[in-house]
Parts: structure tokens; C-alpha cells; sequence
């Protein structure tokens, strides 16, 4: 018995080791590119939220009832800028649209109504969209293109259907 006191008292056994170092392995795998470098979910998260955010201000648009002084005479965007993207309105006169600030909104915490989502620099073009009262695009391209690892890129039909390609 005394034998066997000490042989369990002497260390790790090799199972433990192997285990221990599959462990080790997975994590690095796993967990040190996300630090190091983007990842591909990124390119889709940015895109999902571009394609949210651009319906979202079709909405805006169509939702504008000419009776309404008020939303009548305002104007909805989604501006992108090289590294963040946000939605802001501004007001109409004489028929035109006033155009967005195009100030540090992505630096600057103080411009939280515009809820700016933030990405790498470089992923997306800096442009204005803007759409009619029956959802097709007035300003901006009609394809847009994520500059990731993936090639995602996002279509406005000339109707004003939205959708990934």
C-alpha cells in the first residue's frame, strides 16, 4: 500500500499532459486570431447591419406622410464614411434635402443619436443613401461592396428591394 502512496503523489500522468496540451492547441486555433487579425464574421456582421440599416432608412422614407408638415418636410440618410456608418435626418425647403454632417461622428461619443456602428477602416466607400416615398433609391450607388476577405457585396434594386449577393 505504501507502494502506491507514492506513485500517485509523483506527478502528472501522460493522459493529463495530452489532454492538457489538446486544450492548449484548440484555444490558440480558436481564440489568438481574433486578436491578431479580422475575421471573416466580420465582413458578414458588417454587411447584415449595412443591409439593416439602409432598410431601415427606406422605412424612414416611405413612412413620410405628405400631410405631415413635420415628416413631410424631412429627409432621411444613411451615411457611410470609411469606418462607421450611421443614420441621420435632416430637414427639407424648397423641395431639396439638406445635406448630413459629414463631422467625426464615428470619433465622437457625443453623437450617440446617430448610433454609428464602427468597423475597420477601409471595408466600405464613404457615400449618402437616401430613399423616395415608394422605397427606391434617391442618392447613392445601387451596389456596394465590403472590402473584406469574403467579396460580400450588397445590391439596391432599381425597385428598391434590397438583399446580400
Amino acid at each position: 500500500m505504501g507502494l502506491f502512496d507514492k506513485r500517485l503523489n509523483q506527478g502528472f500522468t501522460l493522459i493529463e499532459l495530452v489532454v492538457v496540451i489538446i486544450v492548449l492547441a484548440v484555444l490558440a486555433v480558436v481564440a489568438v486570431p481574433k486578436f491578431v487579425n479580422r475575421t471573416s464574421f466580420e465582413d458578414y456582421t458588417v454587411r447584415d447591419q449595412l443591409i439593416a440599416r439602409l432598410r431601415l432608412v427606406q422605412l424612414q422614407g416611405m413612412n413620410a406622410d405628405p400631410k405631415d408638415d413635420a415628416s413631410k418636410n424631412a429627409c432621411y440618410w444613411l451615411v457611410v464614411k470609411s469606418d462607421c456608418f450611421y443614420n441621420e435626418h435632416t430637414s427639407k425647403s424648397g423641395g431639396s434635402c439638406a445635406n448630413p454632417s459629414q463631422g467625426s461622428v464615428c470619433n465622437n461619443e457625443s453623437y450617440n443619436e446617430f448610433a454609428p456602428v464602427k468597423f475597420p477602416t477601409g471595408m466600405l466607400d464613404t457615400k449618402k443613401y437616401r430613399f423616395d416615398l415608394q422605397g427606391k433609391l434617391v442618392e447613392g450607388d445601387n451596389s456596394i461592396t465590403i472590402d473584406g476577405d469574403n467579396g460580400l457585396s450588397i445590391t439596391i434594386e432599381t425597385e428598391g428591394f434590397i438583399h446580400a449577393q
